[in-house]
């Protein structure tokens, strides 16, 4: 049996076809089918039922998966191990993080793992949750930050922290009255959101619509900095959870109000492969960017 097979296997079993499975782990549908016909012909047993809408594992293949899974993390954890044993932390990471966590935390993380860490590189890629997610079952990324995630996919999800949505307008605006804000006691609003590709948009919306806000406009903008440009210059407001707000403390550009009665919160997820334990590189830095998180969200509003 090979390694090859068993990660073949689990992307085809947890996408729910060869062909998901195929892209997932760059590899031909044909390669993916026959491995598996392979593992199955040899040990004489059927590890998926295979239809026209994709495939469903059998009980012999729920309990394989689980066994395979077991081998692909202590293979991960076993060339950690070799890397240690060279006495110095040598490695190339790759890190999925969200707009909200690129503006806030980001910074002062990387500069914090440089410091401590010189010899491991780290590459960052921002996107959407739901591209982020894709990217770590694919095995492209090391972990990824994400808003509390619906699929599974083969994640392994941590929740990092909770934090609370704002309403965020300029300093100079009339609706910068206090330290919190209860939306229905204001005058309607002129929204900047971002689109439905954003995980937090249908909850947005949600609120909006339960607790009958009035709002004039919407502006759709899936920018963070041209959001938070915008309203600092102008009447518009917007949404945002209270880590982005780090730079703005002071209250000179834009004012963070954590919305009350009710409030709206939002919980960030690190995930990461099942089949892929963090490694020690990438745990620091995992471990560096919740401190930083912590940092954030500890200031009193």
């Amino acid at each position: 049996m090979k390694i090859q097979q068993l990660r073949f296997f689990v992307a085809v079993y947890e996408e729910g076809s060869f062909s998901a499975g195929a892209i997932r782990v760059n590899a031909t549908q044909s390669g993916l089918s026959m491995h598996v016909r392979q593992l199955e012909n040899r040990y004489g047993v059927i590890l998926l039922n295979r239809s026209s809408t994709g495939v469903e594992p059998t009980e012999a293949g729920r309990t394989f998966y689980t066994r395979a899974i077991e081998v692909l993390n202590a293979t991960a954890r076993a060339e950690d191990t070799l890397r240690e044993l060279s006495g110095v932390v040598s490695d190339h990471i790759h890190v999925g993080l969200m707009p909200t966590f690129t503006g806030s935390v980001l910074s002062p993380a990387l500069m914090r793992f440089a410091r401590d860490y010189p010899s491991v590189r780290v590459s960052v890629e921002e996107a959407y949750s739901s591209t982020l997610s894709n990217r770590v079952s694919e095995g492209a990324l090391d972990f990824a930050v994400v808003p509390a995630v619906g699929t599974d996919k083969g994640l392994e999800t941590v929740l990092m922290a909770k934090d609370r949505e704002c309403l965020v307008c300029a300093s100079t605006s009339d609706l910068a009255s206090g330290p919190t804000t209860r939306l229905a006691d204001l005058p309607p609003l002129r929204l900047v959101l971002p689109s439905a590709v954003n995980a937090r948009r249908p909850r947005i919306d949600r609120y909006l619509s339960v607790n009958g806000i009035e709002v004039t406009e919407i502006m759709e903008l899936d920018a963070m900095l041209g959001t938070l440009d915008i309203v600092a210059n102008s009447d518009w407001t917007s949404i945002l959870p209270f880590v982005l707000g780090r730079a703005d403390r002071d209250g000179l550009k834009r004012r963070f109000m954590p919305l009350t009665e009710p409030s709206l919160g939002v919980e960030y997820m690190r995930v990461s492969n099942r089949a892929r334990p963090l490694g020690r590189a990438a745990q620091a830095f995992a471990d560096v960017l919740q401190e930083e998180l912590n940092t954030a969200l500890e200031v009193d509003i």
